[in-house]
């Protein structure tokens, strides 16, 4: 197994983070709101799950090893692959999630990507015991709400329409005067979001 890879990064892409370590480009699956924290070239350290496959060995990669136990937990659930695990840290910080299934808030869950009524009481059920014994400061909190509902912003709505995350979409959003026309704040989102 591997437990990190220590490199340079060679290019991040949708999904993915290229890291050149010992003459080696290795494929990373990440967050996305994680993936846009690097720069070219610089030197970074990513703990790494892998996952082996009949027809594939695919990396995983985190930026601290609480994200990456948090997949590992989300992983162990009945229906939770790899690529839905990535996708429900992508909507919100793992604190978060860990406090949604201790308080047992199907609701909150349920506005992660792909997490439906029976995912998030399923994710509950399975997890609240082995979340309740993990090391986590459940008193963080992040410095944005990262999940989406109904009385949002209708231009974080089509961004996530276009294929972009939920923390992405309302952090760009943030930046633009909402006094504009929504198409317009849309299209000025879409030019920060390059």
């Amino acid at each position: 197994m591997i437990e990190f890879l220590k490199g340079k990064v060679h290019s991040t892409d949708r999904g993915y983070l290229v890291l050149e370590a010992n003459g080696i480009g290795y494929i990373i699956n990440m967050i996305s709101r994680e993936l846009h924290t690097f720069y070219k070239n610089e030197e970074v350290f990513i703990n790494i799950r892998l996952i082996l496959r009949e027809d594939a060995a695919v990396l995983y990669g985190f930026k601290d090893s609480e994200t990456r136990d948090a997949f590992d937990l989300l992983t162990t659930v009945t229906g939770i692959g790899p690529k839905l695990a990535m996708g429900i840290l992508d909507g919100d910080d793992a604190s978060n999630i860990a406090k949604y299934i201790i308080s047992n808030d199907d609701k909150a869950l349920m506005k992660l990507p792909g997490v439906g009524k029976k995912t998030a009481q399923r994710i509950i059920l399975e997890l609240k015991d082995k979340v309740e014994k993990l090391n986590l400061d459940l008193n963080f909190e992040t410095e944005y709400v990262n999940t989406f509902d109904e009385n949002d912003d209708p231009a974080v709505e089509a961004l996530i329409s276009l294929g972009y995350n939920v923390y992405d979409a309302k952090k760009v959003l943030e930046k633009i005067d909402i006094s504009l026309d929504i198409s317009d704040r849309i299209r000025e989102a879409l030019k920060l979001m390059g």
